[in-house]
């Protein structure tokens, strides 16, 4: 029966797939594929030996990345905030939403051992007609039940491995997000790292405006030297590799930073995908997405988001992320380099108020182009150990951006 099946019926069968990984396709890691002399500078575990080709090299913890914190509240102000939002009650911004938990692995083929790199809970509103996404960072300190205070993104992990069943590491995480921010999630999807750039290449590449030029570093491993991965102002067509390295690195800018270019690569990746023609690509698409990702959801039920999902006006859209404005880097005992909650109020005022974040279209957008930071030239100067890993002739230094003033 399935062999007589049409080209097309076989598509109605693969779109929901598809639209469902174009909410989360665009903010996975990646890996280094065959053919590229690139290594990025941002992740910080070490990898499985491979083809040493293609080795990529240490990669160094990004710093902290210098913020200006905003006032202390005033103690009326303050007062009035913790006799506003119970921190032990569940966010209400988020109870009558459906909440669906995206997460991203790091995972490499058969690697036993994983991390999850991007946490993302969408909320969907349909009396409303909206929704609503959350970055949540990777280096947030959280109490895991059994394990201590560790990184959430080990979350994951932990719980698949504890419990032995499928969907258990997103159980985990959901009961952390509901301790420690109040949100609670009723459905998962998980997106392995494999098949990104296919994505990109099979849709004819995506287009992401960039009010300001982008940078960070990167390591050349065909000179053995750091320089700058860079691209222009002015809309953008990414192709899948270049899509990797703008939705991936994060020295200069941190994981808040990446987050932003996540979200906004996401949101052009939605609009590549409603305006592509799908059934001439459909072989493409669907090698690239064939067992990219797993979800406790139904067939039935992705068609149903889907269709309810098409329908939202951009503006319907908003987005937020946790952002440094309410966390405090600190280094643990081991030496681990975490970011952790310095106001839970604070931080639950950005929960509560997510419908009044901006629209999700608007993510990353720099107004004033004369804010734009220049592009550096020389080499990188990039701390890895406490050390420099570059020549001492080094001409410039990554100077850190601050966060666009709507975010």
């Amino acid at each position: 029966m399935l062999n007589r099946m049409s080209i097309s019926s076989k598509l109605r069968l693969f779109i929901p797939y598809l639209l469902i990984l174009s909410i989360v396709a665009s903010v996975f890691p990646l890996p280094l594929t065959s053919g590229s002399a690139l290594a990025q500078a941002a992740d910080d575990r070490p990898l499985p030996p491979i083809k040493p080709r293609l080795l990529i090299a240490p990669q160094p913890t990004p710093p902290p990345v210098p913020v200006q914190m905003p006032a202390a509240p005033t103690v009326p102000a303050m007062t009035e905030l913790m006799e506003r939002i119970d921190l032990n009650a569940p966010s209400p911004a988020w109870q009558n939403t459906e909440n669906f938990l995206i997460l991203g692995t790091d995972r490499r083929g058969n690697e036993s051992v994983w991390r999850t790199d991007v946490i993302i809970v969408v909320g969907l509103d349909r009396q409303n007609g909206r929704a609503a996404v959350l970055s949540i960072p990777r280096d947030l300190y959280v109490e895991i039940p059994n394990y201590g205070m560790q990184r959430i993104n080990r979350a994951d992990y932990l719980g698949e491995k504890e419990m032995n069943i499928e969907g258990g590491g997103p159980a985990l995480i959901s009961q952390i997000l509901k301790n420690t921010l109040g949100i609670e999630t009723t459905h998962w999807v998980r997106v392995e790292m494999q098949g990104f750039e296919a994505l990109v290449d099979a849709i004819g590449g995506v287009t992401v405006h960039l009010d300001c030029p982008f940078f960070e570093p990167i390591l050349n491993l065909d000179t053995n030297q750091w320089e700058y991965f860079t691209l222009p102002a002015g809309d953008v067509l990414m192709d899948g590799r270049t899509a990797h390295w703008f939705t991936r690195l994060r020295l200069r800018e941190s994981d808040i930073g990446r987050a932003r270019r996540q979200r906004q690569f996401l949101w052009a990746l939605r609009n590549q995908l409603v305006s592509t023609n799908l059934l001439a690509r459909f072989p493409e698409l669907w090698s690239a997405l064939n067992g990219l990702f797993s979800t406790d959801l139904s067939l039935l039920q992705m068609v149903d988001l889907v269709r309810v999902g098409i329908t939202f006006d951009a503006t319907n859209v908003h987005a937020a992320g946790i952002t440094m404005q309410q966390l405090q880097p600190i280094t643990t005992e081991s030496g681990a380099a975490v970011l952790q909650i310095n106001n839970p109020y604070l931080v639950r005022a950005v929960i509560d108020g997510i419908w009044d974040a901006q629209p999700m279209s608007d993510t990353n957008r720099q107004s004033d182009s004369a804010a734009c930071a220049p592009v550096p030239q020389g080499v990188p100067v990039v701390p890895y150990n406490n050390a420099q890993t570059t020549p001492a002739d080094a001409t410039a230094t990554p100077e850190p951006e601050a966060a666009p003033a709507n975010e």
